[in-house]
């Protein structure tokens, strides 16, 4: 079956994940020479209570782990069957990252080989297309007992890659357990000529569910990479387990450069919504802090919902933020920080000199005792970092970013494309777009980054 021994593993968990994550059954069948030479089973005390909804699927209750062992009391007997042998489990990422984890918290190191059932069974059974255990076991006429129990779904994962051996032949299988240990990172459902196709280019990649449906996006200067990173992240970060465990292709889009590659990342995120790209995705409005005076001169913030993308008038904007909550947290920090007046900073409302004038927490400008200058210079060095940043050129560029490639830009805004090409003309194509805050960002950091050797043009208009 294998060269070596190899260990057919099952567990039952609470259903946390993370440090919250615990087994609470563990079955372990050794195999040599294609036989099972030890077997070992038990249920394990979480320290937590166990989820209804865990014990309706397993039938594990509170009461049947109670005078289990907890893990930390077999950790040793469970590194000594499996040492030395390859980690064999349906969705192997999953029960390996559990064991690993626990293992490693008892003082154990535990890096095997691993080899998929799932995996297994979409190579040489690609004409089926379900491949859970379940499906497995009642395509293949396998007997179990109690399914969701660790001991019974062991034997069958055993069974069935016997059942593979005799109708696919030893070849077959062989060459699949060493098409996986190159590829132990890669999730069960994840195809390995697909990861073998990506390239080794800057660009875009896509994690995507069975539906097709779009669950992470992210970019890199390498995009294969980068993908193979995230599957060998998974069993340390819950995130990338997440991912992994509900990822069925990987798409790309290959672009020149690095900086497009982040330009296209942050289009292509507010236009799919993908489930775990929070940081980037965004609502059509966003709050805003605009500046305003007062009848006296003095400079004033106020909240507004604005569709940026829509707006013309940006030179006035000191801040913008996902919702109106995150808004008046930062301007609270801002206005303690920098001893601001709350009642011009929006914060406070009423007649009067503010509530903090009279504890000495503001310096008076609310009541006309503080100078507007020395005020207005303070409220702009405390927003100089969140403030849109004026457009500091007169119209139209072109940013190089290529040797062959520049952004049309204007007022933070990229208009178009230019291309050279080989005959010495340049190709323009123009694009219809708007503002967009995290656009901004990367064009304003990689202008100050390569403002030594960055080309700006300006073009007739």
């Amino acid at each position: 079956m294998f060269e070596g021994p190899a260990v057919f593993v099952d567990i039952e968990t609470n259903g946390g994940s993370g440090p919250r994550g615990r087994i609470t059954e563990i079955a372990i069948l050794r195999i040599e020479g294609g036989e099972i030479t030890e077997e070992y089973t038990t249920l394990v005390n979480p320290g937590t209570p166990i989820p209804y909804w865990i014990t309706k699927l397993t039938g594990i209750s509170d009461g049947d782990v109670a005078d289990a062992p907890y893990f930390d009391d077999i950790a040793y007997e469970l590194h000594r069957l499996m040492d030395g042998a390859i980690f064999v489990a349906h969705n192997v990422r999953f029960d390996y990252s559990f064991i690993k984890r626990q293992l490693e918290a008892c003082g154990y190191v535990f890096n095997p080989k691993l080899f998929c059932t799932v995996r297994m069974s979409r190579a040489l059974y690609a004409e089926h297309r379900g491949h859970s255990l379940q499906k497995i076991i009642d395509r293949h006429g396998i007997d179990t007992k109690s399914r969701h129990r660790a001991y019974d779904d062991a034997k069958a994962m055993f069974e069935f890659a016997r059942i593979a051996i005799a109708e696919k032949g030893v070849e077959s299988f062989q060459a699949n357990v060493a098409m996986q240990l190159k590829t132990k990172t890669l999730p069960s459902h994840v195809n390995e000529k697909m990861i073998a196709d990506l390239p080794n280019t800057p660009g875009i990649y896509i994690f995507e569910d069975e539906k097709g449906a779009p669950l992470y996006i992210g970019k890199s200067v390498d995009i294969r990479k980068r993908v193979l990173s995230h599957f060998a992240n998974d069993t340390k970060i819950v995130k990338e387990m997440k991912m992994a465990q509900s990822c069925h292709n990987v798409s790309y889009i290959q672009t020149e450069t690095e900086i497009e590659a982040l330009l296209l990342e942050s289009a292509k995120i507010k236009e799919l919504q993908p489930l775990h790209n929070r940081l980037l995705r965004r609502a059509t409005k966003q709050t805003v802090l605009v500046r305003e005076f007062d009848d006296n001169g003095y400079m004033q913030m106020a909240l507004e919902s604005r569709d940026l993308n829509e707006s013309t008038d940006i030179a006035g904007i000191y801040g913008v933020y996902t919702n109106r909550t995150k808004a008046k947290a930062r301007l609270e920090s801002l206005t303690k920080t920098f001893d601001l007046c709350p009642k011009l900073m929006g914060l406070e409302n009423g007649t009067g000199a503010c509530f903090r004038h009279q504890l000495g927490m503001c310096k008076g400008a609310c009541a006309g005792k503080e100078s507007i200058d020395a005020y207005n210079r303070r409220v702009e060095y405390a927003l100089e970092r969140s403030k849109i940043e004026d457009w500091p050129f007169k119209g139209e560029l072109a940013v190089k970013i290529s040797e062959t490639k520049a952004l049309i830009v204007n007022q933070w805004i990229i208009k178009g494309y230019m291309t050279a090409v080989e005959d010495g003309s340049t190709y323009v194509e123009r694009i219809k777009n708007g503002f967009d805050i995290d656009t901004y960002k990367i064009l304003r950091s990689y202008m100050r980054q390569h403002r030594s050797n960055i080309e700006l043009l300006p073009i007739a208009s």
